[in-house]
């Protein structure tokens, strides 16, 4: 420190300080550039040592314990630098690391696309997520950021990131989607307790009258009508099924228009009366890449949102527009569904976090807070973005925008035939169900289509018989006590590799059959038509 001496003026002490100040900072500089090794501070209580050794240490120390990845890299992509906790990320020691092309961590799949990443680098700070591939040859979720930094003017550049490990987060985020899904479906329970009961008053009045009066000319009526009603039933149930159920994203071509049209009667149960739905959907033929149960999900979290909106009532407008002009991200145009209504509206500060995760306006135990944020990732993983608008009184809109497609359509369940075939095949059929009911129905569904059936009430009791004579095909209910329908299935193939399955079931893991069969698994939905019985007897066994 420079003491002033008396008589020293304002502008010479100026001075001195600026003189300290200089010699300061070139010596700062001789010790970066390595011209002097250290800087001893006498204080005259003690003297401290400066090195810059001294003065990295805290920053490194820092970086290894960061709860992130630390890597610097060369321009071409190598390694140069990693902290423990990019080690631990990719599940391989840091000597399996350094030196090594940091693309070698990538999955190969998106190499090409973290080159382009790299090489933006250089202009901008990046950040994108990508998934690395462990040491054990699991495939690791990461988010990257990355951004290339000149030291001096003499040395080359580098790049410096950051790696975020998401394993943790996308289980988060999993148990969350779940989480919604079951708020959904519990927003149901009420209204469907009553329509189901509506059904199956019409399924039993039917066969009531069938049965008292089986030679009336009404039977055919009578038959129809309960037929519908056990459609709608079906149609509800698979519906609350596949909501209910736990799944990744699975991105597959789908018009809009028919994923909206076959979920009219989900949302007019799930509103209520008070709100009048009204559909403008404007006809395309092209598709887009998503998930229809996903989707119907992101639409029916906005239409509870939109009722819980206008508590008097009020109008639900859902409308599809057509852009077939090429935008970024969208080559083919898109397709752009609004979900509008006319509630209560919401201020600024409201909008700017609707889509935050556990943002609610709702009153606890009220919302989860979940909605809107699972809706902006299911569009955002279908390669889409939301747009919300809103005001105070005026309503909100909600803008879906989809990416057109040019993949083609995904291949649907053909439609059951309206008239049973002219010709039988007599096949021989085993059939396992537990449910003494079902397994009766079935068998007469079988012999009217001119089969020969032999009947087992339980996984076990099916294979013995299995192993006396061996039938064309083998009809597997899933879900049964003691030996389940993959068990049975797992046995019967180590015996019977060839043995045609066809597992028939209200409510099935799809996963757990594919590990039991492989993803070449033959699922008949219950309930079906006799018509969709033949037909897959016909697929397995031609």
């Amino acid at each position: 420190m420079i003491e002033r001496t008396p008589g020293m003026t304002d502008e010479r002490y100026i001075q001195a300080l600026r003189e300290k100040l200089r010699e300061a900072e070139d010596t700062l500089e001789a010790i970066r550039t390595g011209a002097v090794d250290a800087l001893f501070i006498d204080t005259g209580e003690s003297v401290s040592v400066y090195t810059l050794e001294s003065a990295d240490r805290p920053y490194r120390t820092l970086v290894e314990q960061m709860q992130e990845g630390a890597v610097t890299l060369s321009l071409d992509g190598f390694v140069l630098y990693g902290n423990e906790r990019l080690g631990e990320i990719v599940r391989r020691p840091l000597e399996k690391i350094v030196a090594h092309d940091f693309g070698e961590f990538i999955v190969s799949a998106e190499r090409e696309r973290f080159r382009r990443f790299l090489a933006d680098s250089a202009e901008e700070a990046v950040r994108s997520e990508f998934s690395l591939l462990a040491d054990d040859g699991q495939v690791v979720p990461a988010y990257l950021s990355f951004r290339t930094l000149t030291l001096d003017s003499s040395e080359e550049p580098i790049i410096c990131g950051v790696v975020t490990d998401l394993t943790e987060r996308r289980l988060l985020e999993a148990r969350l989607s779940q989480a919604q899904k079951m708020e959904a479906v519990g927003q149901l329970t009420g209204g469907l307790a009553h329509d189901f009961n509506n059904l199956l008053q019409g399924i039993k009045g039917s066969l009531d009258l069938i049965a008292r009066r089986p030679d009336s000319e009404k039977v055919v009526r009578w038959t129809e009508a309960g037929l519908k009603a056990a459609d709608r039933g079906a149609k509800l149930t698979a519906q609350l099924l596949a909501f209910s159920r736990s799944q990744k994203l699975e991105l597959q071509p789908l018009r809009i228009n028919s994923v909206i049209r076959d979920m009219t009667d989900l949302l007019v149960r799930t509103i209520g009366t008070t709100v009048r739905i009204k559909l403008n959907l404007e006809p395309s033929e092209q598709h887009v890449l998503s998930d229809p149960t996903q989707l119907e999900l992101a639409i029916l979290n906005l239409a509870l949102n939109a009722r819980d909106a206008m508590p008097t009532g009020g109008s639900l407008n859902i409308t599809t527009q057509h852009h077939p002009q090429p935008v970024e991200g969208a080559p083919q145009g898109v397709m752009q569904v609004c979900v509008a209504d006319t509630g209560v509206g919401m201020s600024e500060e409201v909008r700017s976090k609707a889509f935050n995760a556990f943002f609610s306006t709702k009153g606890i135990g009220a919302g989860t807070g979940l909605g809107l944020a699972q809706v902006q990732s299911i569009v955002e993983q279908s390669n889409g973005w939301v747009q919300l608008v809103s005001a105070p009184g005026a309503g909100t809109q909600v803008f879906l925008t989809l990416p057109y497609t040019s993949e083609g359509e995904w291949p649907e369940s053909p439609p059951a035939e309206s008239s049973m075939p002219s010709q039988y095949t007599g096949k021989r059929v085993m059939l396992i169900d537990d449910d003494h009911d079902v397994r009766h129905v079935v068998i007469d569904m079988l012999e009217a289509l001119g089969h020969q059936v032999r009947e087992a009430d339980s996984g076990l009791a099916g294979i013995k018989l299995i192993d006396v004579q061996v039938p064309d095909v083998v009809l597997l209910d899933f879900a049964m006590p003691h030996l389940n329908g993959a068990e049975v299935a797992k046995i019967l193939r180590q015996k019977h590799p060839d043995l045609p399955l066809i597992f028939i079931s209200g409510f099935s893991d799809t996963a757990q059959l594919q590990e039991a069969v492989g993803s070449s698994a033959t699922v008949l939905r219950k309930p079906f038509t006799i018509d969709r019985l033949n037909e897959m007897l016909e697929q397995v066994t031609p």
